[in-house]
């Protein structure tokens, strides 16, 4: 029979301070996210661990404000990327790569706490600039429409929705639930930017046969591969670039926009 990657006894130390069975525990990540990276680059998949290499693996999630009870693994845009998108939000020389705030960026985020595994991809309150972003692509219908495209193409076992936290709001959709009819829209009309925490992830259960030691890695790959498709739609970039659009056109389905 499969082992799990993550013990039971993995789970439950996480909710121990930091020491040496924390510490394997991390390392154990660590080495997740060594076999993973290395296929990540074979795919020229344009995602980076956090720039700092000290804090590749964090007690700092990119789904909440504080630290959290567990460990998580950012991946995000380039450092080079960071440093442009930080200086067209005014941060200009406030951040260098050892204490620049992942929240301020789009994360797809690997999280282990003492009740769950998670993979998703996060837009805090705080990356603006790609919040915003999207809000001026989904201004245009096309766009809307590849959207919907992209959650048909994922599983439909895919969360969706807007709160904080590194626990499963009820307050959510299923990838499927999003298909149906003009839900998409209508939610992304209730959506503030600066103020929501957009989110789409996987949640497993603790001993889902899906993390056992000879599956979990290319579950991973599977569900970054998902979530890396959304990642490159909502991200802004130099050729992805709709924040005239957010200027322009003032609401998206009725909805007035904050300003920044």
């Amino acid at each position: 029979m499969d082992s799990s990657y993550f013990t039971s006894a993995d789970y439950n130390v996480l909710n121990s301070p930091p020491n040496q069975a924390v510490q394997e525990v991390a390392d154990k990540l660590h080495e997740l996210h060594r076999l993973m990276y290395r296929r990540m680059r074979d795919r020229n998949w344009d995602l980076h661990p956090h720039w700092d290499k000290s804090a590749v693996i964090t007690a700092q999630s990119a789904a909440c404000s504080s630290e959290i009870q567990g460990l998580a693994l950012p991946y995000l845009r380039s450092k080079e990327q960071r440093q442009l998108v930080e200086r067209l939000m005014g941060r200009d020389g406030q951040g260098t790569a050892s204490t620049s705030d992942i929240h301020r960026h789009p994360v797809i985020e690997l999280r282990l706490t003492p009740t769950h595994f998670a993979i998703e991809l996060i837009l805090s309150p705080f990356a603006w600039w790609d919040q915003r972003n999207l809000l001026g692509k989904l201004s245009v219908d096309r766009h809307r429409h590849t959207l919907r495209g992209l959650f048909g193409e994922i599983d439909g076992d895919f969360r969706f929705g807007f709160w904080e936290g590194t626990e499963l709001s009820d307050m959510h959709l299923t990838a499927r639930q999003v298909l149906r009819g003009n839900v998409l829209d209508e939610w992304m009309g209730t959506f503030s930017d600066g103020q929501d925490w957009l989110r789409v992830g996987v949640w497993y259960e603790l001993e889902n046969p899906a993390l056992n030691t000879d599956a979990i890695l290319s579950e991973m790959l599977k569900r970054l591969s998902s979530l890396h498709r959304l990642y490159t739609f909502m991200l802004w970039t130099s050729n992805n670039n709709f924040q005239s659009f957010y200027r322009t056109y003032p609401t998206v389905r009725g909805k007035e926009l904050n300003s920044f």
